[in-house]
């Protein structure tokens, strides 16, 4: 039986990573997803990704937080815990860190998110209809 190659566990934890990531997921985690031990999947993650497994988790937070600043009107600290962080000035700080400004600055840069609500076309259709109609039949009862 031929040995599964290492890249194939390592890419089952950063799956792991990328669909857990508002969880309390840690190396620990991403390590037993990899079926390895915490020591050499944190040596061969970072060989393989360019980063540390909790560097990359980081990230990937970092990242939805900013797709849900962009287009949420989602408070700062309620995206703060969606995305998986503990605390609000630690988030505040990664954020800062990486994006080069504030998550409300951040926010500030872009359109309110109002302006991507999207109205389903089944009611775009429903009040774009004419409200009157020159239909003798839809304008009351028949004079007689």
């Amino acid at each position: 039986m031929a040995a599964v190659p290492i890249a194939r566990h390592l890419l089952r934890a950063k799956d792991l990573a990328d669909a857990r990531y508002s969880e309390a997921v840690e190396v620990a985690d991403m390590a037993r997803a990899a079926g390895l031990s915490r020591a050499h999947f944190s040596r061969e993650f970072r060989r393989a990704f360019g980063e540390s497994p909790h560097a990359y988790l980081m990230t990937r937070r970092l990242e939805r937080a900013a797709a849900l600043l962009r287009t949420t009107d989602r408070s700062v600290a309620e995206i703060c815990f969606l995305v998986g962080w503990q605390s609000v000035g630690s988030f505040t700080t990664s954020f800062t860190r990486t994006y080069g400004r504030a998550p409300r600055a951040y926010r500030a840069a872009f359109p309110p998110a109002a302006h991507y609500a999207r109205i389903p076309a089944c009611m775009v259709r429903f009040f774009g209809r004419p409200q009157r109609s020159s239909f003798r039949e839809d304008s009351g009862p028949a004079a007689q």
